[in-house]
């Protein structure tokens, strides 16, 4: 399977984390359980003109898109397709960088999936065969970097006061405490809240949650043993009983069940139950 990442230059750095791209074929591929990142994604399948994501592990029968997706921030997992064939470039925006370049509201698309066509209509399908026809991952991650690029013509801006409150979270997720960052700002805790919101699409407490308990994933991915009270202390839970909560609330699993597919991914775990006729599609 290759896997290959690129990060953009200044200016799109500060909207966008990463381009990505996989292809190959996986005869034994399961579907996969996604935890919530607190950020937007946008995917492109290229092997196929559709794709579907379903809800949670129950969800048999799922939603399908048009060969483009944009997944708001979610409160919760949701679960990825089985297809054996897989050949996807994706985009994964930096926390209130998704809203923006796209040109909606972050909140609009807090946990729901969205077509890309349903927010740039014809645009996405001319974008996706673009894709289509640029020849090497690195000539697909420059479309998409000069489709974006072209977004920040006049370039927007995420709100100086969010910026400032996400550095705050993303560097000292154990010691800032949400009040602080608000009082910080000047604004008043419903105006931060709202500002917060509509540019990230989580409230500030479920996005730190959130970012919280992906720090903590990504650090047992990495292997090694794994002393889960110690965890609990050194990521700021109030004790294991408080983090295993947050473990469930957020990926289904409770930390003793969580099986990540590797470093690179942290956040990405395998279902054994696939829904009828979707695998080896």
């Amino acid at each position: 399977m290759q896997m290959l990442r690129y990060r953009p230059a200044a200016p799109l750095s500060a909207f966008i984390d990463q381009f990505w791209y996989v292809r190959g074929c996986d005869p034994d591929r399961k579907r996969q359980s996604a935890l919530p990142t607190g950020s937007v994604d946008l995917t492109f399948n290229l092997a196929a003109d559709d794709l579907r994501v379903f809800a949670d592990a129950a969800d048999q029968l799922g939603m399908i898109f048009d060969g483009a997706v944009v997944h708001g921030a979610q409160s919760k997992y949701f679960v990825l397709d089985a297809r054996r064939d897989v050949h996807v470039v994706g985009v994964h925006f930096r926390p209130g960088g998704g809203g923006v370049l796209l040109g909606v509201n972050a909140q609009e698309l807090t946990d729901r999936h969205v077509a890309l066509s349903d927010i740039w209509g014809e645009r996405a399908h001319t974008l996706r065969a673009q894709l289509l026809a640029a020849a090497t991952p690195a000539a697909k991650f420059a479309v998409l970097e000069q489709e974006f690029m072209s977004r920040l013509q006049p370039r927007p801006l995420v709100h100086p006061a969010i910026s400032f409150a996400l550095r705050g979270m993303q560097t000292a997720p154990t010691e800032l405490r949400i009040a602080q960052l608000q009082t910080a700002t000047g604004y008043s805790p419903r105006r931060f809240n709202t500002l917060f919101t509509d540019a990230v699409g989580l409230t500030p407490k479920l996005y730190s949650r959130i970012n919280r308990l992906r720090s903590v994933v990504e650090h047992v991915a990495r292997g090694g043993e794994v002393a889960w009270a110690d965890l609990a202390s050194e990521y700021g839970y109030y004790d294991q009983s408080h983090l295993t909560r947050d473990f469930r609330e957020f990926s289904g699993v409770t930390p003793g069940e969580y099986r990540p597919r590797g470093p690179q991914a942290a956040l990405h775990m395998d279902i054994d139950d696939e829904p009828d006729g979707e695998h080896g599609r």
